[in-house]
């Protein structure tokens, strides 16, 4: 999926280089060879704003790696939603099985059924207690945090990509404005009566544009990001529910298997 976003986002950026490269040769430049501040970021007779389109085109490349980032928010939140879920993380069906087996002291057979179920969260996790399964209680349990800690990791460093998008986003549209700044004052007619403020304006209005966009994209990102959190939170503290049940359950025959071998020695 990522691969995918990241090809879009290179499709689109040369796209824009293209364009770029078209508007330079037709767009007319100033006596001194520069070129000119767009003078319709605002209108001087009505004092309306620009459009976004406006905006966006003003510093299309930077931009356009904001809207791919946005695009990567996109469908990361939609990714995680679809899949940070107890139906896909803890099924029913899976958990019914694996506490059947356990109950049942078929061990071998609760193992392997974890194994053809890699894509289960919490298989890892059952598998490494059911492995252990003739050692001490506490050990199997020390076994289980020790996994499950190391899978929620897992889990959590993937969902750290939207929080690195809300903190790429702004600094790119940040280092848009420095350079459209940079651009504003360096493209200004030369001569003693040159400077305009109207330009001037006009020419940090426009830069100012990718931090906008920079924010958005990093605002929405953000709103993302704790939301499939607390998704993350509430399926993790499920999945621990279930698998300390099973580790339970464990015990539970244990116990019952050591009850009747004393009983049948006596």
């Amino acid at each position: 999926m990522l691969a995918l976003s990241a090809a879009a986002l290179l499709v689109a950026v040369l796209m824009c280089s293209s364009w770029i490269r078209a508007q330079a040769q037709v767009e007319p430049t100033s006596a001194a060879g520069a070129r000119p501040i767009d003078s319709e970021i605002v209108n001087p007779m009505t004092g309306d704003l620009p459009t976004l389109a406006t905006l966006f085109g003003y510093a299309p490349v930077i931009n356009t790696i904001i809207a791919g980032l946005s695009a990567i928010a996109l469908l990361l939140f939609v990714y995680f939603s679809t899949t940070i879920t107890v139906r896909a993380m803890v099924p029913t069906g899976f958990v019914d099985d694996v506490t059947r087996l356990v109950t049942e002291q078929r061990y071998k057979d609760a193992a392997d059924l974890c194994r053809h179920h890699r894509n289960v969260f919490v298989a890892s996790i059952v598998q490494r207690c059911i492995e252990n399964a003739n050692k001490d209680h506490s050990l199997i349990m020390d076994i289980l945090d020790t996994e499950g800690r190391r899978r929620a990791d897992i889990l959590w460093n993937r969902i750290s990509y939207l929080a690195d998008v809300s903190n790429v986003a702004p600094m790119l549209g940040l280092l848009g404005t420095v350079l459209g700044m940079i651009k504003a004052f360096f493209t200004l007619p030369s001569g003693p009566d040159s400077i305009n403020s109207r330009l001037l304006s006009a020419g940090i209005g426009q830069a100012m544009g990718t931090t906008m966009f920079g924010l958005i994209v990093a605002i929405v990102s953000l709103v993302f990001y704790s939301l499939v959190k607390g998704r993350a939170t509430g399926t993790l503290a499920e999945a621990e529910r279930v698998t300390h049940k099973i580790a339970d359950h464990m015990k539970d025959s244990q116990v019952a298997m050591r009850a009747g071998g004393q009983g049948t020695e006596g």
